[in-house]
This record gives C-alpha cells, structure tokens and sequence, in this order.
C-alpha cells in the first residue's frame, strides 16, 4: 500500500508511502459495480440481552429488547497511519458489539488517512472480508491515499465527500520514499484483489499502483466498461501519473456509489435514516475518540519521561536516584503495552529497545539493594 511507511524500530517495516499524484480519477474493463438497493440488510438475528450486555463495554449501547428491534448503524471514523490511527483492532471492537444486535447491523468505516504499513493491511483485509460476511459495511471517504485506499477497496458499498480524493497505492521505501519495483507485480495483482473482493473492477487496481498503467472507459447508460488505455471517452489515467479518483470521476464511473457531504446525507443515501427502523450507535466513535486519545498521550508523555529518568533524582543521588530512574523507566515500559504501534513506528521504541529498558530496571534494583546493604549514603 503506498504511503506505507517503512519506519525503523530496530524492525524493518515495509510501508506504501503515498506518491500524491493528482490525476484524473480514471477506472477500467467490465461494467461496474450496482448500487445495492438501500436497506438490502442482512436479515436480522435475534440474540440474548446477555449477548448484547457482554459484548458493549459501555452503557450507552446495552439496549432493551425491544431497542434491539432496530438495526444498528455504526459510524467509526479512522484517521491518522494505517497501522497506528487506523487499525483492525477497533474494526474488530465495533464488530463484537454489532454481532450481539445480530447480523444485518450497519457499519460505516469512515477514512481519513494517507497510508502506513503493509502489514497492518493484511489483517485490515482480513477483518473486513469477515465483518461484510455478517453485516452492511460501508467506506465513507473523506481522504483516501494508498493504505487508506486500499482499507476502502474491501467495502461492498463505498461514498465520497465532495472534496475527497482516493488511490495511489504505490509501495515506496520509507528510507529512499522510491518504488520497491520488485513486489510492484504483487503489489498490483494484491490490488486487483481488493478491488475484487469489493466488486468492483480488478482493472482499477493496477492503475493505482503503478503510474505507467492507464485507464480510460466507456459508459453507456449506467453500464461502463474499463480499459487498460487512455484511448476512450473517460480517461482516468494517463502515463506518468497514478490512478486518483475525485467524488465526480468516482460515482460518473460507478466506482463509488454516491457523494455525501455530512452524516445525514449519508444516512439518507443509504435509506438507514428512518428512526422506527435504524438506531445511530456510538460505540463507533467512543472507541475510535479512546484509541486517538490513547495515541496522543503517548506521543505526549513518553518523551517526557525519556528526560525526566535521567534527571529526576539526580541531585540526591544514590537510592533515591535509582528508584525515580526505575519509575520513569518502567512508565515507558507499560506504555509499550499500551501503545505499542506509537511506540514502534512513530517514537521508535521497539521491542529489542523494551527489553533493554526491562533489563535495566533489574540491574538497576539490584544496586539499591547493594547500597542498602552496605549502609551507603542516601540508602
């Protein structure tokens, strides 16, 4: 996925790194994708209060049975890298509480994201390819940019809003930010895959990895047809530029099924709005608000307390040195625990770095334990 950083944490990491063309939003061979009508939900399931108490975590989605009646519909917004703001592990969290309303639930991913690690789009893929199976899910994208775009491939129905933009999936090296030409055939065959998977065009995929790859196409009526070229009527791209689609080249082309600037708009196009049938639940956007604010304290505290474990005590010296030096170092230690994609792939503490630390705080109890024993100054 392009944007998909490779950042060094003692760990190679490959990452896609966005190459932010701005071409034409261009799309390729086969009729696209239909609309689903509005409201083809799954049907819907009955499932225990129980079910429903054990899987919400917080008293503003445990509902009586007769709330239940109604489907749910998530929003949950994912901003930031893939792999550290847009992650799986929430996708999964809105999922558990989705599965205890039963299946044919309402689940809107809503990406804001210019792309990160390969990997964490693997397990992206994974967790939507289960969820779509059990429920609606849709992609509303707000900026889309290599693993942000290929987090949205995966979704059966897909909006725009009016100044969105999504595509260019190149994987570039996140120390020279050029191209790793040697997966660029993978690369571009996983993409047709995901394109795939959403029902949409694989022809589209190529195009958004590699600039030499062009896309024009044919529409008649609704039906439009793709070309790997520049050479028909609509031409999405061009050589030397990477496949970007904008809110108007994505629905003229059938690519995304509509554009929707606010929430509103979106329930309306989606025929999710009528509050007899539909029940807006926020656990969505409670868990996405504690992962970005679990994110930001992170980035906040560790530096400060890489600091104060070399200055907190100092002047006293000894014993009390020591044991200020291990607060602070093990502080740093539980924040990996908690935030362990920060930690790696922006702050650069990684798991060999961890153990280090871990090690330290072992030396470092060992000699206060020696200076208590030996009836040192400050002991």
């Amino acid at each position: 996925m392009k944007h998909f950083t490779f950042r060094s944490v003692k760990i190679i990491c490959i990452s896609c790194i966005l190459v932010s063309a701005q071409s034409q939003a261009f799309a390729q061979s086969v009729t696209p994708k239909t609309s689903p009508a509005k409201d083809t939900a799954k049907p819907e399931g009955k499932t225990s209060a129980t079910a429903s108490t054990t899987a919400s975590t917080t008293a503003s989605t445990i509902v009586n049975p007769v709330e239940k009646k109604k489907r749910q519909v998530f929003v949950l917004p994912l901003d930031g890298m893939v792999g550290i703001g847009l992650r799986h592990d929430e996708m999964e969290q809105v999922e558990k509480i989705a599965d205890s309303f039963g299946p044919g639930q309402v689940i809107i991913l809503r990406i804001n994201s210019n792309g990160g690690l390969v990997i964490e789009g693997d397990w992206i893929g994974a967790s939507l390819t289960r969820i779509k199976a059990k429920h609606r899910l849709v992609a509303w994208i707000e900026k889309a940019i290599s693993g942000g775009a290929f987090t949205g491939l995966f979704c059966d129905e897909m909006y725009f809003m009016p100044e969105a933009a999504l595509g260019s999936i190149t994987m570039l090296s996140g120390a020279t930010r050029q191209e790793i030409s040697e997966v660029r055939e993978d690369w571009k065959a996983r993409v047709a895959e995901a394109c795939a998977a959403g029902d949409r065009d694989p022809l589209i995929g190529p195009a958004m990895v590699h600039s030499e790859m062009e896309l024009s196409y044919e529409k008649v009526g609704d039906k439009v047809t793709f070309y790997p070229d520049a050479k028909h009527t609509y031409v999405l791209s061009r050589k030397g530029e990477n496949l970007d689609f904008s809110a108007q080249s994505a629905e003229h082309s059938g690519f995304s099924d509509g554009t929707a600037a606010t929430e509103k708009d979106l329930f309306l196009e989606l025929g999710v709005d009528d509050p007899t049938k539909f029940e807006v639940n926020p656990a969505g956007k409670q868990i996405a608000e504690k992962w970005q604010k679990t994110i930001s304290s992170c980035k906040q505290e560790v530096p400060l307390l890489l600091q104060k474990r070399d200055i907190e005590g100092r002047s006293q010296g000894g014993v009390p040195f020591l044991q200020a030096r291990i607060r602070n170092t093990q502080k740093i230690v539980d924040w990996f625990k908690k935030c362990p994609p920060e930690m790696k792939y922006d702050l650069q503490i990684g798991e060999e770095a961890i153990e280090q630390l871990k090690d330290e705080i072992v030396q470092m109890r060992k000699q206060i334990k020696e200076m208590q024993a030996a009836g040192q100054p400050g002991a």
